[in-house]
């Protein structure tokens, strides 16, 4: 019989739920073998996921096309000029940012952050099902057997240290899953195994387990050995784990307060891995309820001004902690998609195409300081206008969303297997970072 994902958590009960361990991590979903490529040490990928599909035209606010305000009457945030409360603060003359994430303006002055505006693809099909996970495969179309892109990086390079990837939260999301070990915790404070077993005890009997009755190498794709698998891959998670607990153990004074939010407590708790130099290169956090269909709000009130205060409180805490270390750190937002360029009869938006995404950290500055000519958001603007339109009714695309992943992958971590990373795609630069 194969090792199903209900088997191995059937045979390792609460333990694997509680720490994440994924069933693709050690099967090996499409066979990638572990690659020579060494990435950059110290570098760590931040990937904060907006989930519900956030409305960047809200967020990175084109003030100054003519049709952007036209087609919002009720939920448009004013322009910097406007006299009005909840003006969007100009970032370059064209655009602004959103009122409540202020706290990220001076990140943006320092050119350690910028906006990449109209990014997407040509496919979209508007379904939160579906376009989550084409931004966490990598992929188009039929995604149901592709694994993680983050995780293809993580199999076709060698780190250095056995927490490579983490998540922060109760399930390990679809972006990590694949052949490399990745490990979901909801926060190292909360790290405790439910049994009565030593750590390592659970952990291997548990595997031992889902091993015994499984046939692994008869996976479509995977010709490793049972027993290899089990003694890479999850002697890694073991000693992974085992790091885990002990840092666990000691309390974390953060270098700057961090606000009370879901979002914050998961940002330090990255923080919190960076430095404890474990080797950490990908982390990955939620933030979910981007979905306004209705009464949206404008740049004073409303779910996505609220969201957009916790992203940018949370944001600015993590770089403010990090400290210098931010140089080797780079944080990233995307989403399931962007919203229809008009409102809707609710006050709210639909889902639509193209979208805006954030970067901030080190490498962004680089960016900047290398090309002193690029702005505060980059991107082609494909306009507002009716006949500028995708379909009438979406911001159009103009840059493709795999090639800012592949400049991630490539440029910030130092792996350049990107037709392995995302093997539909021919990557193009984007001069995000450098």
């Amino acid at each position: 019989m194969n090792v199903t994902r209900r088997f191995f958590l059937q045979s390792t009960g609460a333990l694997a739920l509680y720490l994440g361990v994924s069933p693709l991590t050690l099967l090996g979903a499409n066979g990638l073998p572990l690659g020579t490529r060494t990435v950059k040490k110290g570098k760590t990928l931040v990937v904060i996921f907006l989930r519900g599909g956030a409305d960047g035209l809200n967020l990175v606010v084109p003030h100054a096309d003519a049709a952007y305000a036209k087609m919002r009457p009720s939920i448009a945030v004013p322009g910097p000029a406007a006299k009005a409360e909840g003006r969007a603060i100009d970032l370059d003359g064209f655009f602004g940012l959103h009122p409540r994430l202020a706290p990220l303006v001076p990140l943006f002055e320092s050119g350690m952050a910028v906006a990449a505006h109209a990014v997407g693809y040509d496919k979209n099909t508007r379904s939160h099902f579906e376009e989550q996970d084409t931004w966490e495969t990598g992929m188009t179309g039929n995604t149901i057997h592709s694994d993680g892109w983050l995780n293809r990086h993580l199999a076709t390079s060698q780190g250095h240290g056995q927490i490579r990837a983490v998540s922060i939260g109760d399930a390990l999301p679809r972006i990590l899953h694949g052949k490399a070990p990745a490990f979901a915790i909801r926060g190292l404070d909360d790290l405790t195994v439910p049994t009565g077993k030593a750590p390592t005890e659970s952990i291997a009997a548990a595997l031992e387990h889902a091993y015994c009755c499984g046939a692994p190498s008869q996976r479509a794709g995977v010709q490793a050995d049972a027993t290899d698998l089990l003694s890479q891959s999850a002697g890694t998670t073991l000693d992974g784990m085992e790091q885990l607990r002990e840092l666990a153990k000691a309390k974390y004074e953060p270098a700057a307060p961090y606000p009370r939010s879901g979002l914050a407590g998961r940002l330090m708790q990255v923080a919190r891995l960076i430095k404890a130099d474990v080797g950490l290169e990908v982390a990955e956090l939620d933030l979910g309820g981007w979905d306004t269909h209705n009464n949206q709000g404008n740049g004073q009130f409303g779910p996505l001004a609220n969201l957009a205060g916790e992203l940018a409180e949370a944001v600015a805490a993590f770089t403010a902690d990090m400290g210098d270390r931010m140089e080797d750190v780079l944080l990233v937002t995307i989403s399931d998609f962007g919203r229809t360029a008009h409102e809707n009869g609710t006050n709210g938006t639909d889902h639509g195409w193209a979208n805006c995404l954030f970067a901030v950290g080190g490498a962004v500055q680089r960016a900047g300081k290398a090309n002193p000519a690029r702005g505060r958001v980059v991107g082609q603007w494909p306009g507002l206008a009716p006949d500028q339109l995708h379909q009438k009714r979406d911001l159009l695309h103009t840059t493709d969303f795999r090639d800012v992943l592949g400049e991630l992958v490539k440029v910030h971590l130092g792996n350049d297997n990107i037709q392995t990373v995302l093997p539909q795609h021919q990557f193009k630069p984007v001069g995000l970072v450098a």
